[in-house]
């Protein structure tokens, strides 16, 4: 079985760089990343030795509220058509910048994205805020999901709680037709995510990031500490997605991590594969 990891940030990508001069200086700065950059055929050959037939890469739309992108909507799209059959892009939007709604018509039309990438704290906004409804209401018009950090963030000066899933719950609520992926599985609030998880058919999780451990640790914090594991095998195996967060980690330790969890077979398979071909109506 081959998989979907749905959380790259193409940062360190060498022809990302290329395009866009100032992006090492954003990404030293913004996710405190010290790896050296690569070029895509070694993201390429990571993804081979992971399992990963797809990635998805995220665009980071941080003009509004940093003066840069990490990177553009564009430099995604022009990774991605070096590898159509590897590689899938997220547009990312800010809704307080004037050309936001262009600039999603584009990617989504033009662009062929599959989905929408919304990071509050590096970007600045309140999930739930006015401006965010275009942006929810533009993503149940395209039919694609968005990618919505949720919980803990590192953004010094912006709350946690902003973040929180039970805050989230309002946009399920609003707009029961959007697809929502929270990211990072709602961490530390895993119990809540779940339970939004649970409750909204239109709520999904996402496992990306590792903030109490190695990957190995922290899945088993997520799947098997925070959470009796029969809720994800009965009741929501449908509703999470793989996500390494790469460069940040690596995305076969993060795969390595899933696969060991003590969960059923076919939930690690939903997890790994059927879910993200799903919610972002991919070619099986």
């Amino acid at each position: 079985m081959k998989y979907i990891d749905v959380h790259v940030h193409p940062v360190l990508v060498q022809e990302a760089l290329d395009m866009e001069p100032r992006l090492l200086e954003a990404a030293r700065k913004v996710f405190n990343i010290g790896t050296a950059p690569q070029p895509l055929s070694i993201l390429l050959k990571l993804m081979d030795n992971a399992g990963v037939e797809k990635a998805v890469l995220l665009a980071l739309d941080a003009k509004v509220s940093k003066g840069y992108t990490i990177p553009s909507n564009t430099t995604v799209y022009k990774l991605v058509k070096k590898a159509e059959e590897r590689l899938v892009g997220f547009a990312s939007v800010n809704p307080k910048d004037s050309e936001a709604l262009k600039e999603l018509k584009t990617a989504i039309e033009d662009y062929g994205f599959k989905g929408i990438k919304i990071h509050p704290p590096i970007q600045g906004i309140d999930p739930l805020d006015r401006d965010m409804y275009k942006i929810y209401e533009r993503a149940i018009e395209y039919d694609v999901p968005i990618l919505l950090h949720s919980g803990f963030t590192w953004v010094y000066g912006y709350s946690i709680d902003t973040c929180n899933p039970v805050r989230l719950e309002k946009i399920a609520i609003h707009f029961p037709e959007l697809k929502l992926i929270l990211g990072h599985m709602g961490w530390p609030w895993v119990r809540e995510a779940v339970a939004l998880a649970m409750k909204y058919p239109n709520v999904f999780l996402e496992t990306s990031n590792v903030y109490t451990g190695t990957p190995e640790e922290h899945m088993r914090h997520i799947f098997q500490e925070c959470m009796p594991k029969r809720l994800f095998d009965r009741f929501i195996r449908e509703k999470v997605i793989f996500g390494s967060d790469y460069p940040r980690i690596e995305i076969d330790k993060m795969v390595g991590a899933l696969k060991d969890l003590d969960l059923e077979d076919m939930t690690k398979e939903k997890i790994l594969r059927e879910n993200a071909l799903n919610i972002l109506k991919l070619s099986k």
